[in-house]
């Protein structure tokens, strides 16, 4: 038990590491912009090395994890994320930005994929939930790394000093964390068919299902991040003070909603848990889109943000459980899915608008976040303790 303390501690730091690596480059993308003379054009072609980068990862890092154990591939993730997370500070033009964003999004998304393959491993060694809470300290990190972001910024430090500092103190912690992790235990399938060969085709409808459950929770995530804002000050009348508290809003939500989910998913289970919190996702988003008042849609946007908390958790979980499957390859194949709509969601919020208007537009992820509730019951079959 004191092993699997020692590793819960480790991939919680490493979560936390993750979240600020990802807030510290975001929160300087102004600036970068700015010296480096980009349009938002420029600024948007660069900005798809890192979704490339992460798709990339997702296709080859159950390999390594199969080659060299999760806990190496975090370890060695950890360092290449906190070090890349320097090169934007050093890109002189468009393509060193868009080279630096891949190698940066690269990494993260190994990092991401071998975390969580050890944050259901260490879930299933203590037989209760506790991924949701591990998922918690990435946002954690995520308005860690934006507060110190902001005061960087407002005190005009450079991005090349504040990238290097981020680096060296993100990558002990992550270092820190990554050597207390388990070993290649946690990469082992869980079951196997009566043969003895992996069960992965018989299980490919279940892991579809699971990363239709990401694409829809991270496809609603992505249209908060990109359109919640300019939905509040351009459809609510909001000023560009208030707008910004609408995706705020939402990260509290998350952030409360996933240190509170493993009380609930302990007391209701997986699959009722991720029915009944995509609903509340689905009527959050709803009332967000159908609130009279920036006030009220703000409030709606912060149960948005309590309803999706626990389904990404769960799904990885979920896939990381399914039966005769490496843990690695189920949750990298749930997660290449939940990128998808992550990085689909803004371009496609925003040609609808061009022709609905982005009122009709956000509608799309509360119909997609209300189909997660018949999806989750493929979950059913899949429950672990």
């Amino acid at each position: 038990m004191a092993e699997l303390r020692s590793a819960r501690l480790g991939v919680v730091i490493v979560f936390f590491v993750y979240g600020g690596v990802l807030a510290t480059w975001v929160s300087r993308i102004p600036l970068i912009k700015t010296e480096l003379g980009l349009d938002t054009a420029e600024l948007s072609v660069a900005l798809l090395g890192s979704p490339v980068g992460l798709i990339s990862a997702t296709q080859v890092v159950s390999r390594l994890v199969e080659r060299w154990t999760s806990a190496t591939v975090t370890l060695w993730g950890v360092i290449a994320a906190s070090t890349a997370v320097v090169l934007p500070a050093v890109a002189w033009n468009l393509p060193s930005l868009a080279v630096s964003l891949f190698l940066l999004g690269f990494s993260l998304g190994s990092l991401d994929i071998a975390m969580n393959t050890q944050g259901v491993a260490i879930e299933k060694g203590y037989a209760r939930p506790i991924m949701s809470g591990i998922h918690g300290m990435y946002s954690v990190g995520v308005i860690v790394g934006a507060v110190i972001g902001a005061v960087a910024a407002h005190a005009e430090v450079d991005p090349l000093v504040h990238f290097a500092i981020a680096a060296v103190v993100l990558g002990t912690l992550g270092v820190f964390g990554a050597r207390r992790l388990l070993g290649a235990e946690a990469d082992r399938e869980h079951e196997a068919d009566a043969s003895g060969r992996p069960m992965r085709l018989l299980s490919q409808p279940t892991l579809i299902a699971l990363g239709v459950i990401a694409f829809c929770c991270l496809f609603a995530e992505g249209a908060v991040d990109d359109w919640s804002g300019v939905y509040l000050h351009e459809e609510q009348g909001a000023s560009l003070g208030v707008a910004p508290l609408a995706a705020a809003a939402c990260a509290a939500g998350m952030a409360i909603g996933r240190f509170l989910g493993d009380a609930v998913i302990a007391r209701f289970g997986r699959p009722a848990t991720l029915e009944r919190a995509a609903l509340v996702a689905g009527i959050g988003m709803l009332g967000a889109v159908a609130a009279p008042t920036p006030g009220l849609a703000i409030a709606a946007y912060l149960v948005l943000g309590l309803g999706v908390a626990t389904i990404v958790p769960i799904a990885f979980t979920l896939a990381g459980t399914t039966p005769g499957v490496p843990p690695a390859w189920g949750i990298s194949r749930v997660t290449t899915l939940g990128y998808a709509g992550l990085f689909s969601s803004p371009p496609v919020i925003g040609l609808v608008a061009q022709v609905t208007g982005l009122t009709a537009a956000l509608l799309i992820p509360a119909f997609l976040l209300l189909l997660v509730v018949p999806l989750s019951r493929v979950t059913r079959s899949l429950s672990i303790p």
